[in-house]
C-alpha cells in the first residue's frame, strides 16, 4: 500500500533553503516521513498528536532517525541533534581543544589526522547549530526564528564559542585544556567555577 499519500510535504519558503535538510542544513537526499511509514499503524488514531508530513532530509539524518517512532517534527529534531552530537563527539572535542598553530607543530601523520578531525568537528558544530528554515505545509507558513548565539563567560570576559573561551581560560590561568574542559562539565558548565575548582585542588596539594 502506498502510504506516502497520507503525508503532506513540508516545503521551504525561501529559495535559499530549497533542497536543504530540515534537520542539519546539509543537501537534501530524500524525504523523511513523520511519523515513519514503518510505524504508521501506531499513529492512525485521531486522538494522537501527529503531523503526517514528509520533510527534506539528508541521508545521514534519515538513517539516524529511521527507528525513532515520533509523530511530530520538533521531537525528531531534538533526538537528531543528540545523536549527531554523540556520533561526532570525538571530532568536536578535537575542534574545541586544538588550534591550527598547535597542530602545525606535530609530525606529519598527526597533522593529517588532527586536521581531519578539526574539519569534521567544525562541520558538526555547524550542523548542530542549524536552526532550520521557514516552511510551508498545506498553505500554512511557519517562521523559524534565528537561534540566539550562546555566550560563554570566563569571569568578566565573554566569548561566542566554547572553543574560544576554553583557549582563553587555559592560556590565562595556565591549565591544560583537557583538565579544564572536564572541570567545566563537572562544575555546572561554568568556566568560573572550573577555574576556582582547579585552584582549590592545587592549594589542597601544596
Amino acid at each position: 500500500m502506498k502510504y506516502e499519500k497520507y503525508y503532506t510535504p513540508l516545503r521551504a519558503v525561501n529559495a535559499a533553503d530549497f533542497n536543504r535538510c530540515i534537520y542539519c542544513g546539509c543537501e537534501m537526499a530524500r524525504n523523511d516521513f513523520i511519523p515513519p511509514i514503518k510505524f504508521i499503524h501506531d499513529w492512525r488514531s485521531g486522538n494522537l498528536d501527529v503531523d503526517f508530513i514528509s520533510v527534506p532530509s539528508c541521508n545521514e539524518c534519515f538513517d539516524l532517525l529511521k527507528n525513532e517512532n515520533s509523530g511530530t517534527l520538533e521531537p525528531r529534531i531534538a533526538v537528531l541533534k543528540t545523536r549527531l552530537a554523540e556520533k561526532y563527539k570525538k571530532a568536536t572535542r578535537v575542534f574545541n581543544h586544538w588550534s591550527m598553530e598547535e597542530i602545525e607543530e606535530m609530525d606529519a601523520a598527526f597533522q593529517i589526522s588532527l586536521k581531519g578531525g578539526m574539519r569534521l568537528g567544525k562541520e558538526t558544530l555547524s550542523r548542530l547549530n542549524f536552526a532550520g528554515f521557514d516552511y510551508e505545509v498545506n498553505g500554512n507558513i511557519t517562521r523559524v526564528g534565528k537561534v540566539r548565539c550562546e555566550v560563554f563567560k570566563v569571569f568578566d570576559q565573554e566569548f561566542d564559542s566554547f572553543r574560544e573561551a576554553l583557549a582563553f581560560a587555559c592560556k590565562t590561568y595556565q591549565i591544560k585544556k583537557s583538565r579544564l574542559s572536564q572541570l567545566y562539565f563537572d562544575n555546572d558548565e561554568s568556566f568560573d567555577k572550573a577555574v576556582e575548582a582547579f585552584h582549590a585542588l592545587v592549594d589542597k596539594h601544596i
